[in-house]
């Protein structure tokens, strides 16, 4: 965790850091410095619309120019993010409610797991036409998926060595408060366990508990 934060007092800067266009940008220049060309590369987006928002990036303060290297031609600039710990103030935020505060958070890693489970779940499919959602009663609720094998998939199938390291498993866990803090400790024990591992090979991973208000 940063000891020390920088703490955006401009509403300007403010919806910048939170538009994903910017925020992907203003991530890897948090990281170390970069010059355009592999920035806009490495954030999946076109040069010029990079340099476009580089400049508002720096017009609002929230990168600079770390230093200029000599060439035939102008300079190349190299940039870099003015802090590696921002913090962006709610009321400065165009933000209606605070579910929205969450579904900014959340919905951009959204997009990115659900594009991964469709490329890791692909090779299970043998036909087209057996890709099928499936609604049914099990150990004592309804439960909803997605099968990539029609009624013959058994999500312990996902288990198996040759099977990719995928999970999709949501629902509703019925616990005592001292079950639900006890499950929440393990889970971040277990996650901070792998983490410490390290490994060549990305994965993503989610995981969710809240008490269901619903009801």
């Amino acid at each position: 965790m940063p000891r020390a934060w920088t703490r955006l007092e401009d509403p300007h800067a403010a919806r910048l850091a939170l538009n994903p266009a910017y925020t992907d940008l203003l991530r890897l220049l948090m990281t170390r410095e970069w010059t355009a060309a592999p920035l806009a590369a490495a954030a999946g987006q076109a040069l010029n619309a990079a340099h476009h928002r580089l400049g508002r990036l720096q017009d609002a303060g929230l990168i600079r120019v770390t230093r200029l290297e000599a060439r035939r031609g102008r300079p190349l600039k190299y940039y870099r993010a003015v802090s590696d710990a921002l913090l962006i103030p709610y009321h400065l935020t165009p933000l209606g409610s605070l579910e929205d505060l969450i579904s900014l958070h959340e919905d951009t890693f959204s997009d990115r797991f659900r594009q991964a489970v469709v490329q890791a779940g692909v090779p299970l499919v043998r036909r087209e036409e057996d890709i099928a959602v499936r609604l049914y009663r099990h150990a004592g609720s309804v439960v909803m998926d997605v099968t990539p094998t029609a009624e013959h998939f058994d999500m312990h199938d996902l288990l198996r060595p040759e099977a990719p390291a995928l999970t999709v498993e949501w629902g509703t866990l019925h616990l005592t408060r001292e079950d639900a803090k006890a499950l929440q400790r393990d889970l971040h024990d277990l996650l901070g366990r792998y983490a410490a591992r390290g490994g060549p090979h990305p994965h993503l991973y989610r995981v969710n508990l809240a008490p269901d208000t619903s009801e």
